[in-house]
């Protein structure tokens, strides 16, 4: 199974990678960790692929005379390009989890056609799910909280595969009713007309109305990686999303 952590940057996709995969480990999984960010400085994990082994962000800008933004747009286009040659070896890891970390601009992946192509390669390998993740140091209002799921939508829309939510962090949230916004509607509501102001909160409360059925019908995980908190938990949602039965796709 592929596993492809997406997020904005400074979400902790790194991280969760890492403390799932040693929680993995330790409950008798073999895992492949994967790096498909080619400007990553480092690691916290060994990868098993490690796309900067072929190219890097660096590189690119040096060769092609591009500025950062530039370098990593072309690069997640050369992924795309080499996919079959890259997802070949990917294939030949095995295992029972593959966890693939991916850059911080997450809109690489929604916005982008390399982004599809990449998960459309990622699937003929095996069964693959989306873990998007949603910091929740970042969460102050209801506004932040409906354009956060927006892209998270969005990313479902784009990429075709089944996506669960991770609010990660979550030893460290700003709002302490952060699960009860993303379960009551009458609830989110109140507090977008308590906390918006404007043309602000009458585009909230509308907006509110199409992005909350898609919150109530996936389950949203608060995880903590400092502390372990969530990942037992993150593991049954991605095996329920990825079954025949699972009401996620």
């Amino acid at each position: 199974m592929q596993v492809v952590f997406i997020g904005p940057a400074g979400s902790g996709k790194t991280t969760l990678v890492n403390k799932y995969g040693e929680w993995l480990s330790q409950n008798g999984r073999e895992v492949s960790f994967i790096n498909l960010d080619p400007g990553a400085d480092e690691t916290l994990y060994s990868p098993s692929f490690d796309v900067r082994g072929f190219f890097t962000v660096e590189e690119i800008m040096g060769r092609e005379g591009l500025g950062p933004n530039g370098a990593m747009m072309r690069a997640m286009d050369i992924l795309a390009e080499r996919s079959i040659e890259f997802y070949s070896q990917i294939s030949a890891l095995g295992g029972d989890y593959g966890l693939i970390d991916t850059p911080g601009q997450s809109e690489l992946f929604v916005f982008r056609s390399a982004g599809p192509k990449i998960m459309r390669s990622l699937s003929k390998i095996g069964r693959t799910i989306v873990v998007f993740l949603i910091d929740g140091q970042l969460v102050y209002s209801p506004s932040d909280l409906i354009a956060v799921f927006s892209l998270a939508a969005a990313c479902r829309l784009r990429l075709n595969v089944p996506l669960v939510h991770v609010v990660t962090k979550a030893d460290a949230l700003k709002r302490s009713d952060l699960e009860r916004l993303m379960q009551d509607p009458k609830y989110l509501g109140e507090k977008i007309v308590e906390e918006e102001a404007g043309l602000l909160q009458e585009y909230v409360l509308e907006h509110s109305k199409l992005i909350h059925p898609f919150l109530r019908r996936q389950r949203t995980l608060l995880v903590s990686a400092l502390s372990g908190t969530g990942l037992d938990l993150l593991d049954s949602l991605i095996l329920d999303a990825t079954c025949e039965c699972g009401d996620l796709r």
